[in-house]
């Protein structure tokens, strides 16, 4: 379902250039799903692919050794579901994204915008029983 005022870990983001906004907000946690849809900036309004764009999925920047040779074009869900464009109901249109996904979304003769999902904690239901300890090495590497 599509968030409501005042649900958890929705974020937004505004897209350059347009009047538009990038939406993520929470799939199936056990799936490690993230939704990601458009909405009208100055109300907030979902709306359905605002602009000429392509969605991919691509490797981390700092990690891209991990997620190689996973480029590949996103669709939306409907998409995916075979629904044509034009029977999608206004604002209802969805990208499935996983989270820790480094996306780009690319529009023609616009800067490409870069973004990847947030990463939610395991819930303890996936865990092992036994305890572990987890140590805190640092995510990226300074010298």
């Amino acid at each position: 379902r599509k968030p409501r005022t005042g649900d958890k870990l929705v974020y937004t983001r505004p897209t350059p250039d347009s009047k538009c906004s990038i939406r993520l907000f929470p799939g199936a946690q056990h799936a490690a799903e993230y939704c990601m849809d458009f909405v009208k900036t100055a109300t907030g309004q979902p709306v359905n692919s605002p602009f000429e764009f392509e969605l991919w999925s691509v490797p981390d920047p700092d990690t891209p050794w991990l997620t190689a040779p996973m480029i590949m074009q996103l669709r939306t869900a409907e998409s995916a579901h075979r629904i044509k464009q034009e029977d999608i109901p206004p604002g209802e249109e969805k990208f499935t994204l996983r989270d820790g996904q480094t996306c780009m979304l690319i529009r023609p003769g616009k800067v490409s915008i870069r973004f990847t999902v947030p990463v939610r904690p395991l819930s303890q239901t996936v865990l092992p029983d036994e305890e572990v300890i987890v140590l805190d090495f640092p995510k990226v590497a300074v010298a």
